[in-house]
């Protein structure tokens, strides 16, 4: 019996080497599974105004359709992994994409706008055991080189999900002029997607069952953890990260529905294929983190950002497009450094340090969604963008003062 960094027992043999070979197949539902990450999370973003008009609220107000969906994504982040650990990767990753895939044609049903919140939530309650697990899957049950590919297609299809979650809602509502076959879009994706894992994601072979403290080791290592001011700081930065993207993308597409702009909710949905661009820059932001260390290389991916926002308050279609997507490729630039250096700080206990910035980081996302509502109605886009800007402003400084070299100070306070 093999003790794990976090209190755990290894109790289960492996039984075989290490996959090399991958079939296309497998190849196909690692995309899929990156797809239905991010699929369900963002989907309400274009059509916010068509369940505005049916819920009889304010068009701001039913942003709590994406921050309901963050926040049930934030629930249950810490503890993914830890019932994969006790019954296997494969299985809860095809029970959740399974249940994803009915609460989302479940969702056609919405009788009611908090029912319609109920079943958001619901929804992204479900993401993090597909994204949490299936990279730990992937990890395990293949070598080095074969595992880096079968993770850049998984990014990849992470990307592809995030643009195709709000395209099909964008097309499918406007062609039909119901929001509600938007769901049924995302369903059958989701379907598909559990059909071909269930026959193409092989059985574990490098698997090893673990018996642990359970939730209360999980709550002694946060409280640990949460006692070190880095660890703080790194969780607030992904806070901050994912706060800036929701509000950005969930109000910008407000206002791009709104005089100057008047686009129709499927030239909105086409916007979001900036999304597509971070799975080109992320990989050379890492590089950049090679060469300048994570914090001047978070401090550039920030500027980035700024430099985004900034210029979508230049009232054109293409200053706003280059503006979200400069806005984008800082957001998930930033990520890559947040959660390698969550990593690093979180010794001994690196399993629940990702799980508590996971929480942070979808925690913001909730907070995004609905935090802007009163600065949109009285000042429109400019007053978000004004929020926006201070909160990254303010990752900036916590980056940089998290993330100095250990021991850099007398007594320092890790």
């Amino acid at each position: 019996m093999v003790t794990t960094p976090d209190g755990g027992a290894d109790s289960a043999p492996v039984s075989g080497a290490p996959r090399t070979h991958v079939s296309f197949v497998t190849k196909s539902a690692v995309v899929l599974l990156g797809m239905t990450a991010l699929l369900n999370l963002y989907s309400t973003q274009p059509i916010l105004g068509d369940i505005a008009a049916w819920a009889h609220i304010p068009t701001t107000d039913a942003a709590w359709t994406i921050s309901t969906t963050t926040a049930g994504v934030a629930i249950t982040a810490p503890f993914a992994g830890m019932l994969s650990d006790r019954v296997g990767r494969r299985r809860v990753i095809v029970v959740a994409v399974a249940t994803m895939a009915v609460l989302t044609a479940a969702a056609l049903t919405s009788w009611s706008y908090p029912a319609l919140l109920a079943f958001r939530c619901a929804q992204g309650m479900c993401c993090p055991f597909v994204f949490a697990v299936v990279v730990a899957y992937i990890g395990e049950e293949y070598e080095p080189s074969t595992a880096s590919t079968l993770n850049a297609l998984y990014v990849a299809g992470t990307a592809l999900g995030g643009f195709l979650g709000r395209m099909v809602a964008a097309i499918l509502s406007d062609w039909t002029g119901s929001w509600r076959l938007s769901f049924l879009g995302n369903a059958v994706i989701l379907a598909v997607t559990l059909a071909v894992t269930y026959w193409g994601l092989p059985p574990e072979r490098q698997f090893i069952r673990t018996v642990d403290r359970g939730v209360g080791g999980f709550f002694v290592n946060a409280g640990r953890l949460l006692r070190k001011p880095r660890i703080v700081m790194t969780v607030l930065v992904g806070f901050a990260l994912l706060f800036q993207q929701v509000a950005s993308f969930t109000f910008a597409s407000l206002a791009l529905e709104c005089p100057p702009f008047s686009l129709s909710t499927s030239t909105i949905g086409l916007i979001f294929v900036v999304f597509l661009i971070p799975t080109v820059t992320t990989p050379r932001f890492g590089a950049l983190m090679d060469r300048w260390g994570p914090r001047w290389a978070f401090v550039a991916s920030q500027s980035v950002s700024v430099g985004g926002l900034v210029l979508t308050l230049v009232p054109t279609i293409p200053t706003m497009i280059v503006g979200l997507a400069l806005s984008c490729v800082g957001v998930f630039a930033g990520q890559a450094a947040g959660t390698l250096m969550v990593g690093r700080l979180a010794t001994g206990a690196r399993s629940t340090g990702v799980g508590l910035y996971l929480t942070g980081y979808y925690v913001g996302g909730a907070f995004g969604g609905v935090a802007p509502i009163s600065f949109y109605s009285t000042a429109g886009w400019t007053a978000v963008v004004v929020l926006v800007l201070g909160v990254v402003l303010c990752a900036g400084v916590m980056g940089w003062w998290a993330w100095r070299p250990l021991g850099s100070q007398a007594h320092d306070p890790q």
